[in-house]
């Protein structure tokens, strides 16, 4: 009885929490289908008649389309070389292939505490004296090198949660160091990569200040600085604004419930030891 007198209040906080998580995309969605004297006078109301125009308008006039091709090339490779290098990281770290394991996971735990924007400027200098300063190749280079250490976390925590005897009864059957990698630990660590690239996607594809310090040619920039441009075009149109900004979602949602229980079930396994 006390036990179900509890269950009312709390059900009655959950639903007000999703209700509150849900009302800034359930404006942003409405409103991208409104005319923007409707979106004035009916602010909550459901549109009276869809403008699907207005996603035309964003893509087409906005010239979103090159922006879009930049983000998924950036954000693609950028996720492949990141879950390849960090994985690899774990693997031997957790291994023990060298003397100072523990040390070198150590560098990479500190280096989570330290915000890119500290250094941005002197990376910037040496992106341009490598040749690689204004192009996508160098925005990759640094969204991988900041993109590590957590990713490195993330996975050594999991591996660690490897039992031994699984690792040992391959070696013995012959498996050698890459095939025990490649056949046995990353299958087992999908829930972990599935986190990796969650919250790799989400720091990668929203990113603003990297492309606005390192990109300076309009057919190289990413998303988020052509919404920028996009805002000024488009200042007192919020309805193809709000537009944009859905179109902009789709690819994180998308993949976030594709991967959603190895997510769920990399951050409730994978981030506990370590």
């Amino acid at each position: 009885m006390y036990r179900s007198a509890w269950k009312i209040p709390k059900y009655f906080v959950l639903v007000a929490f999703a209700v509150i998580i849900m009302f800034p995309e359930y404006m942003v969605i409405t409103g991208s289908l409104k005319t923007n004297k409707e979106l004035y006078t009916n602010i909550f109301g459901l549109p009276a008649s869809p403008q699907w125009g207005n996603y035309a308008e964003a893509f087409i006039g906005g010239n979103l389309a090159p922006y879009f091709a930049n983000s998924f090339i950036v954000t693609g490779v950028s996720i492949v070389l990141t879950v390849l290098l960090a994985s690899m990281t774990a693997f031997a770290l957790t291994r023990k292939f060298t003397r100072g394991s523990k040390f070198i996971y150590m560098l990479f735990i500190i280096g989570i505490a330290i915000p890119p924007q500290v250094a941005i400027i002197q990376v910037a200098l040496q992106l341009n004296s490598m040749g690689l300063a204004n192009s996508l190749m160098g925005l990759i280079f640094m969204y991988v090198a900041y993109e590590l250490p957590f990713s490195v976390f993330i996975l050594y925590g999991f591996m660690l949660e490897i039992q031994g005897e699984i690792q040992e009864a391959a070696i013995v059957d012959g498996c050698g160091n890459f095939r025990l990698y490649w056949n046995i630990v990353m299958p087992l660590s999908r829930g972990a990569i599935a986190t990796v690239v969650i919250f790799n996607l989400v720091n990668i594809w929203n990113d603003m200040v990297f492309p606005l310090v390192l990109i300076t040619d309009n057919k190289l920039k990413t998303l988020p600085i052509g919404l920028l441009q996009f805002r000024g075009q488009y200042t007192n149109n919020y309805t193809v604004m709000f537009a944009a900004v859905v179109m902009m979602s789709i690819p994180l949602v998308i993949l976030y419930l594709s991967l959603q229980k190895q997510f769920i079930r990399g951050l409730s396994q994978g981030a506990v030891k370590g």
